[in-house]
């Protein structure tokens, strides 16, 4: 005989039987339709149920689950003698309420800027759209997110070459010129507009430049360089610019990689100063422009006069109206 402490410990001692064969037959016909013999053979092989056999139990066991609210119509001809799982109230439910929860989670997580986050929170989704009640919501959830329209293969070379700083060779497919293909050096990727961008040196071009992603078709990483190119580094040029925001633009500000707050002054009208590396202008007056009349840039005056230029542009295309 067994000790009585072994008998405390085996696994048929220590559950409800009666359960466990619930959810045993249950989960195995949420799988797929099975006879009533499909699950006695399956009762065998488990180390629970495997002493407990008979076609009583089965049919005892389906009760209780009908009993419990599951739908499960009788083996007949039509059905192949075939037990059929048509319903059970174990299914997630999502309200449109739930449905715009859960999506304005997922678009939270872009303003800080954190990639894996929502690489993660977007494969959660995938696993909790495979118990959505309705094929909306299961569209839903798999599809309308940030990443939706872009390739994970060529996304996953993006984030390893950035990490090492290697050129690579880049199909893009840009809205001015088509698919071109020219040498990037990645360094970085960020959310801009709601669109993911990486950023990095472009040859073609000579410059700092960002490219969204989705747009991206193939990467290739550079393993043949002539001797000229073998040994140069690019170092992207960096301009410092210094500018103020005052109001609602500067109580909602949040430093980023490339600016710092210099100075706070929380007296009269809260406003700040704030030092930014510029490496791509376009960019920087874009964001600048944002912010409307509650910013001012202070130095250096090449990025003042830079700026005036843009907005004397604006103006002039309003008044000509040239479209």
């Amino acid at each position: 005989m067994k000790p009585e402490r072994e008998k405390r410990l085996a696994p048929d001692n220590n559950i409800s039987k009666t359960g466990y064969r619930a959810l045993f037959v249950l989960f195995k016909l949420m799988e797929l339709p099975r006879t009533r013999d499909e699950i006695l053979e399956l009762f065998s092989k488990d180390p629970i149920l495997k002493d407990d056999i008979s076609k009583d139990t089965v049919t005892i066991t389906i009760n209780t689950l009908k009993k419990a609210g599951c739908l499960i119509s009788r083996p007949s001809q039509r059905t192949l003698n075939r037990y059929v799982l048509k319903s059970h109230p174990f299914n997630l439910q999502f309200s449109l309420s739930n449905i715009e929860a859960l999506q304005s989670l997922r678009e939270s997580i872009v303003t800080f800027q954190d990639l894996y986050l929502l690489i993660y929170l977007n494969n959660f989704y995938i696993k909790a759209a495979s118990l959505a009640p309705d094929e909306e919501t299961k569209n839903l959830l798999i599809y309308k997110h940030p990443l939706a329209e872009i390739n994970y293969d060529i996304l996953n070379e993006l984030v390893i070459y950035a990490r090492i700083k290697k050129p690579v060779n880049i199909c893009y497919d840009s809205p001015e010129n088509k698919k071109e293909n020219f040498d990037f050096i990645p360094e970085y990727l960020t959310f801009e507009s709601e669109k993911l961008y990486v950023w990095g040196y472009s040859k073609k071009y000579n410059e700092f430049a960002y490219l969204r992603v989705d747009r991206i078709k193939s990467v290739n990483l550079i393993t043949v360089y002539s001797a000229s190119e073998k040994n140069i580094e690019f170092k992207k040029t960096v301009e410092t610019v210094l500018y103020k925001l005052k109001g609602y633009s500067a109580l909602m500000y949040s430093e980023n990689k490339e600016e710092t707050v210099k100075y706070e002054d929380k007296n009269s009208e809260y406003t700040l100063t704030i030092s930014a590396e510029v490496s791509n202008k376009f960019n920087f007056f874009q964001r600048i422009l944002s912010y409307g009349t509650d910013c001012l840039i202070i130095s250096p005056e090449s990025a003042k006069a830079e700026l005036k230029e843009h907005l004397k542009n604006i103006k002039a295309g309003y008044e000509n109206e040239k479209y």
